[in-house]
């Protein structure tokens, strides 16, 4: 096999995202990032090139504007698909180093197992990670079920594209995805920014045979969840939370005022959920854990272009000396009302290691 990029420190990633095509458009919201409220869908395939250290990265770069061919192939290396095109190199503070290109495909290609990338008199030939089953319930926080869309993004942090699935009548969904950790998994409806907002799962792994993703999700997100444990057997949970009822209200008040919101226009404002500690709970697997502390602290988001800082909650809950080491899913739910409206939302952090 060929191993051209693997000899100079560089590791080759092949994904085929088999999706099924369509395309469902609910309007415009315009106080919220997005300029239209869609689920756009079709079978794609992404390659990434990353560096194995950091003094691999100058190649990424030399990389950058090549043109390069790619072959999919079946399991007896009959050819399936070609692409060609060009590289582009990304070097953006919110992601990891690497180089790209993402297609769609004519096509679902659930047979393809192996790839050959040739980039000038470079060749690569690899074997495409396995097409894992994912899937689950999706219901709100009375159980019952929620139509809606399931999304995996960005296979280890690279912008190549992801799964999406429309949700059942019944709440029920499966896909099929390629094996990866993916950055996140958003799952919502047609009523996002007016009438609900998305649930968050971080660093969702991805294993064969399969994996289970059950969700909920109302009028609360829960963003850049994050924990560490401490020395003292403790965990320290960073998240934002933003909600239709408050922080939508802000941001639709800055749009009618000024007839457009930017980044900027936050800077300095708390626009942060209003919860107390009593509003959250927090879960390491099925044990629920002690709230102890919760207060508000700042952040910058510098990476987002703008100088300026913002609020999150910093939250420290109780381990149980009774739970065994090992990796777990983190869990926080919070819940609140404001104005009379009943809120809720929950976002899962994967794979938190407790030793």
């Amino acid at each position: 096999m060929n191993k051209g990029l693997s000899k100079l420190g560089l590791d080759v990633h092949v994904f085929v995202f088999n999706n099924d095509v369509f395309e469902d458009c609910y309007g415009v919201v315009p106080y919220i990032k997005e300029p239209e409220v869609c689920y756009r869908s079709k079978p794609r395939i992404g390659l990434a090139i990353s560096h194995r250290s950091i003094s691999n990265v100058r190649i990424l770069s030399e990389l950058n504007g090549r043109e390069y061919s790619l072959v999919l192939y079946d399991e007896s290396m009959r050819k399936l698909y070609s692409v060609d095109g060009r590289l582009k190199h990304l070097s953006d503070p919110l992601l990891p180093e690497v180089v790209i290109d993402s297609r769609a495909l004519p096509h679902k290609l659930p047979e393809a197992r192996y790839a050959r990338l040739v980039i000038g008199s470079i060749a690569e030939d690899l074997e495409l990670p396995p097409q894992v089953r994912v899937y689950g319930r999706i219901t709100d926080f009375h159980g019952r079920p929620r139509k809606g869309y399931v999304q995996l993004v960005s296979p280890y942090g690279f912008p190549v594209g992801g799964a999406i699935v429309r949700v059942g009548e019944d709440g029920r969904y499966e896909l099929y995805a390629p094996k990866a950790i993916y950055h996140h998994a958003f799952i919502c409806d047609g009523g996002y920014g007016r009438n609900t907002l998305e649930f968050y799962g971080w660093n969702v792994p991805i294993e064969p045979p399969e994996f289970r993703l059950d969700a909920r999700f109302d009028k609360i997100e829960i963003y850049r969840l994050s924990a560490m444990e401490t020395p003292e057997r403790t965990l320290m949970i960073h998240f934002v939370a933003w909600d239709i009822a408050y922080t939508s209200g802000i941001l639709k008040t800055i749009y009618e005022s000024k007839g457009g919101i930017d980044i900027k226009d936050i800077c300095g404002l708390d626009i942060l959920t209003p919860l107390r500690k009593s509003d959250v709970e927090v879960y390491l697997g099925e044990q629920k854990l002690e709230v102890r502390t919760m207060r508000k602290i700042e952040y910058s988001i510098k990476d987002y272009g703008v100088k300026c800082l913002t609020k999150a909650y910093l939250l420290e809950a109780k381990i149980p000396s009774s739970l065994p080491r090992g990796k777990y899913p983190l869990r926080l739910v919070a819940h609140t009302v404001i104005n009379g409206v009943k809120e809720w939302g929950e976002a899962v952090l994967y794979d938190i290691r407790i030793i």
